[in-house]
């Protein structure tokens, strides 16, 4: 009787950091989606005449499009999260940084969010407090 409820509980505490573990790697996913879509729009935000200007993207320096800022990477990422606030809303601690890199040419997003295991147990309880996941995307403005 005793074994038996030794099994019990050694099962249920992996069955607990199993879920747990899952958990945080769903959110990871999650949370790497939304670099993704973030990275995307902020490569979007390419200024159209610029773009579309006569002899842009044939290779000449002199008459490729200054693609991307920082700045513009930026302000694209603030308001793509300002359109959509249940995008991080399941995260506590949610942070972003967003640059332009590689001469402009790619938008490059970084998020760090907190999130609790999905059941604490004695076993998980020194991350009770949650765990940091990072995501990170970039995005070819060209």
């Amino acid at each position: 009787m005793l074994l038996t409820i030794g099994f019990v509980v050694v099962a249920l505490l992996l069955i607990s950091v199993v879920a747990s573990a899952a958990g945080v790697h769903l959110e990871r996913k999650r949370l790497l989606a939304l670099a993704d879509v973030m990275a995307l729009e902020a490569a979007d935000a390419v200024d159209d005449d610029a773009y579309f200007a006569p002899g842009a993207g044939r290779g000449d320096p002199g008459t490729e499009p200054a693609a991307i800022s920082t700045a513009t990477v930026r302000a694209a990422a603030a308001e793509y999260l300002a359109d959509n606030p249940a995008a991080t809303a399941r995260w506590r601690d949610f942070g972003y940084t967003a640059a332009a890199v590689d001469g402009g040419a790619t938008a490059h997003v970084e998020l760090a969010a907190v999130v609790r295991p999905v059941i604490i147990s004695w076993v998980l309880a020194p991350w009770s407090d949650g765990i940091t996941i990072t995501a990170e995307s970039d995005a070819s403005a060209r």
